[in-house]
């Protein structure tokens, strides 16, 4: 899901946004043991596969805790997975407590690769879980988009660390605006790993989807008799001028119109804005080498990316590296919801992975690793 910061920390979410917009208004690493089941302060439910271990590792001084999730299969596989979750302060198992959003699909994904033998790292989030603001004070943090890329970065090194796996037997899964995270690090670190996931993945600037959501989300409140059309032109045009600004100048104009403030376009978030619109998905994508295999997915019942938004990103990578699958019953989250209709409410629920996306997963990792 992508979402925007607030001083806060609180967030406002794009499957909030798609549904109706008035509803608004290096490093040193540790890993402790700890029990695969019941709950934790993330939010998790009982791990299904492996064990957990909890990690600790730093980044821009603060200490981030995560957990390393290993296999319990008898053949072990040789390569090992970062998890990155989406936007806004999401923990370690693709959760928001302060927004009752509880997905769980970094905790499901790491279940899914556990199955497999695979070794796998999740964590708190700035913001999140454990990890929380940090020890900074909420009116005075300055969080951007390239930190969010220096704490992911860490973390892939805390992987190799803890599980000896080399830089080229590594991959990378990324969800929402995590696979933006990912392919801003890949760019960063130029390293060939075993592989990169780009699930449900921002395929557009930052701010055009931004744009395109809240666009979406004012047309449904015009179509609904919650707002004026006249009022909604309004809103957009200062949406324009405020987009347009932050990439000139990083700033949001003081004149903007206040609903858009409700969506988090806020002074608190022009730095995280302006740093993640500068980065084109596409463009990055076009520079993975040819030999790094990619797994792109998206799904007809995705509320908040699109597969024709997905289909920007899904060009510009090789074909030859390309494992690239459409679901069909998926959520924005990957969660099963069948035959029904995707709203606001089954993407706040844990709902097992979709059959099809874990059908889809396991061919890709037999691909980069034959059993």
């Amino acid at each position: 899901m992508i979402t925007v910061w607030r001083r806060a920390a609180t967030v406002v979410s794009v499957f909030v946004l798609s549904t109706c917009f008035t509803m608004l208004g290096s490093s040193a690493a540790q890993a402790n043991p700890s029990t695969s089941t019941g709950s934790s302060v993330t939010g998790s439910l009982s791990a299904r596969v492996g064990v957990d271990a909890e990690v600790t590792f730093e980044s821009r001084d603060i200490t981030f805790y995560g957990s390393l999730r290993t296999p319990t299969a008898t053949r072990s596989s040789g390569i090992a997975v970062l998890l990155l979750p989406g936007s806004g302060p999401t923990d370690r198992n693709g959760n928001q407590e302060n927004a009752m959003v509880f997905p769980n699909t970094l905790a499901y994904l790491a279940d899914e690769l556990a199955s497999h033998g695979i070794a796998s790292l999740r964590f708190d989030k700035f913001g999140s879980g454990r990890t929380g603001l940090g020890g900074s004070v909420p009116d005075t943090f300055d969080y951007g988009f390239d930190m969010q890329v220096d704490d992911a970065d860490a973390a892939l090194n805390v992987l190799g660390e803890l599980t000896g796996t080399s830089a080229s037997r590594t991959v990378v899964l990324g969800h929402s605006e995590g696979a933006l995270t990912a392919l801003a690090l890949q760019q960063r670190t130029n390293t060939p790993g075993a592989g990169l996931g780009l699930l449900q993945p921002l395929s557009q600037r930052y701010l055009d989807l931004l744009s395109d959501q809240i666009n979406a989300s004012l047309d449904l409140s015009v179509q609904g008799g919650q707002l004026p059309a006249s009022d909604a032109d309004v809103t957009r045009s200062s949406l324009a001028r405020t987009v347009q600004s932050l990439r000139e100048n990083g700033i949001i104009p003081p004149d903007q119109d206040p609903l858009l403030g409700s969506v988090g376009l806020t002074s608190a978030n022009e730095r995280f804005l302006a740093e993640a619109d500068r980065y084109d998905p596409a463009e990055l994508a076009a520079g993975l080498p040819d030999s790094l295999p990619v797994l792109i997915t998206c799904s007809e019942k995705d509320l908040n990316v699109s597969c024709d938004q997905v289909q920007r990103l899904r060009s510009a990578v090789a074909p030859e590296a390309l494992t690239f699958t459409q679901l069909t019953s998926a959520n924005h989250g990957l969660g099963e919801i069948g035959i029904l209709n995707p709203g606001q409410f089954d993407a706040m629920a844990p709902l097992p992975l979709a059959g099809q996306f874990t059908q889809s997963l396991t061919a890709w990792v037999d691909l980069i690793e034959p059993r």
